[in-house]
Formats: structure tokens, C-alpha cells, sequence
């Protein structure tokens, strides 16, 4: 039987913070690595850290991946 993806999973990957060149995929790598929550994946990814513009978006990843858990 094959084993159906999350949705989230299935996205295409894409540029979430301009500023650092963070990809969705980067994100949802970090917090499956354990950063689990936006403060800890702005120290690790550096997201936000420029124009804050991705804060809500990078925000949002992190609630829907850590609810697909």
C-alpha cells in the first residue's frame, strides 16, 4: 500500500524569505530537526532577521507543520 503525503508535504517548494534565501523546505526541515518555534527557526535560518516581511508566513509553516506531526 503506498503512503499517502501530507498536503503540506506535497506543496511545491518555494521562497519564503527573501532576505536570506530560506525555501519552504529548509523550514520544514528545521523544525522536523527540532527548532519548534519561530524564534528558534530565525536563529537557525535567519528568517525575519531582514525586512520582516516573511514573519507571518514562516509563523503559519511552523503552526501547520507541527499540527501535521
Amino acid at each position: 500500500m503506498e503512503e499517502r503525503k501530507s498536503p503540506f508535504l506535497q506543496r511545491p517548494d518555494y521562497l519564503v524569505c527573501n532576505c536570506m534565501e530560506v525555501m519552504y523546505s529548509q523550514i520544514v526541515e528545521a523544525i522536523e530537526q527540532g527548532s519548534t518555534t519561530y524564534d528558534q527557526l530565525s536563529e537557525t535560518l535567519g528568517v525575519g532577521t531582514g525586512c520582516s516581511s516573511c514573519v507571518d508566513e514562516v509563523k503559519e509553516i511552523l503552526k501547520e507543520t507541527l499540527n501535521t506531526r
